[in-house]
């Protein structure tokens, strides 16, 4: 029988069998996917031979667990590249003079200043979830249309919200924008300032290195499917039919596919109903090889469904990569034209290369990207519905104290259920 078993490749299956593995502890590690990483996710596009990243890129300054553990595993962080153009594509025509044509502008700088009063309105509060708000129960849509904002700043919103959260704005709760927003100065320009830095090498390689660093026994390619609590150990049945016993058990796989699993004794009935409804995170990251942009260029809009695209930095072959974002909904053809001319009214001086994103919708063991949260949902994710029930804890940037839905937020929920499990060991 196996000590402590995680369910979860991702960063906080790798932060919790580290922590347990720095302690002494045995670890094994189950990942239905056939690599290692979960929703970090670092390869190679087209014929470069640059890492680049498909799942998450950033890390804010303020995540000092991320860049301790990149640190120690001998990856340097790199600096995101300062923004050095500003273009805006209004719907009709692409600006680079200001967001709007003169005669909007005060109209638009107006919208702009209500959108931070309500953002720097949340400092200092309970996170997120602050129940007394005036738009505690509103959704992004209706926040919009309630406060009046003109067109061209609901885009600019809309735009901002696709790297920060990408839930769908009917269905999705107006403060995770709003806090996303809170800590920069309130204003959506500055969401961007957050992104300080990425990991040279990949955030999917520092996932792996800490893993291979924990000595975790590894088992790839093969999906727990049921987990059975028997009062002193927990029994892990696999689609390859092989069963697995455990001490512990840590579920270290996003919210949007606890549903992969069957379990006995069910979940609590907060987790079921997250598990079936699943957290809102649709979004689209588009990556694109380009010729012909100079790195730092930011644009926001529309073109093809993408409302915003970054001229993140040069490739090996002197190329750029465009890291483009959407609307999963909203963008229904990602072929080579599509995104030709996507770049053509964002970039009209650039020849696209090649393409490539990963589909995490589709993806059976994401059934989404970063965590949004759906109208009403705030109850489900709290702390105390997601406690060690029995042999089973639960660890995922999802569910985080802190940083939810960040690559530090999966490294806070690890180790905190690891240290859990230790403090349990040592009664």
């Amino acid at each position: 029988m196996r000590d402590v078993v995680v369910i979860g490749a991702g960063l906080a299956g790798a932060a919790a069998a580290l922590r347990l593995s720095d302690a002494g502890r045995t670890v094994t590690l189950i990942e239905a996917r056939a690599r290692l990483g979960g929703r970090t996710y670092s390869r190679p596009m087209g014929d470069t031979p640059d890492l680049v990243e498909f799942g998450g890129s950033w890390i804010c300054d303020w995540h000092d667990r991320m860049k301790s553990h990149a640190a120690r595993f001998g990856m340097a962080l790199r600096p995101t590249l300062p923004v050095a153009e500003r273009r805006w594509h209004d719907g009709q025509e692409l600006r680079t003079d200001s967001p709007v044509a003169p005669e909007k502008l005060a109209a638009h700088l107006a919208g702009l200043k209500a959108v931070q009063e309500d953002s720097l309105a949340m400092l200092g509060g309970s996170g997120r979830w602050q129940t007394g708000n005036p738009w505690a129960a509103m959704s992004f849509a209706d926040y919009m249309v309630a406060k009046g904002l003109p067109e061209t700043v609901q885009r600019e919103f809309i735009a901002w919200w696709t790297i920060s959260g990408s839930g769908d704005i009917t269905k999705v709760n107006v403060l995770d924008a709003l806090h996303s927003a809170s800590k920069c100065g309130g204003t959506m320009e500055a969401t961007f300032e957050e992104l300080s830095h990425t990991i040279d090498g990949g955030v999917g390689t520092l996932a792996e290195r800490m893993i291979m660093g924990s000595g975790a026994e590894v088992i790839l390619g093969d999906a727990v499917v049921e987990v059975t609590d028997k009062g002193d150990h927990v029994v892990l049945r696999l689609s390859s039919g092989q069963a697995v016993l455990a001490g512990r058990v840590v579920l270290a796989v996003p919210v949007n596919a606890v549903d992969t699993i069957r379990f006995d004794p069910t979940l609590r009935p907060a987790q079921a109903r997250l598990a079936r409804e699943k957290h809102q995170g649709r979004a689209i990251k588009m990556l694109l090889q380009v010729k012909g942009v100079r790195p730092g260029v930011l644009v926001t809009g529309q073109a093809e469904g993408l409302r915003l695209m970054f001229a993140e930095r040069n490739l090996a072959d002197g190329s750029t990569l465009i890291i483009g974002f959407g609307l999963y909904d909203e963008v229904p053809d990602t072929s080579f034209a599509a995104m030709q001319r996507a770049v053509a009214q964002f970039f009209p001086e650039a020849t696209l290369l090649a393409h490539d994103w990963h589909d995490w919708i589709r993806d059976p063991w994401s059934s989404g990207t970063w965590v949004s949260h759906g109208i009403g949902q705030g109850p489900v994710f709290a702390g105390p519905e997601w406690a060690a029930k029995g042999r089973l804890h639960f660890a995922t940037s999802d569910i985080a104290s802190s940083e939810s839905g960040w690559f530090e937020g999966a490294i806070i929920a690890g180790e905190a259920v690891a240290e859990t499990i230790l403090g349990i060991n040592h009664l």
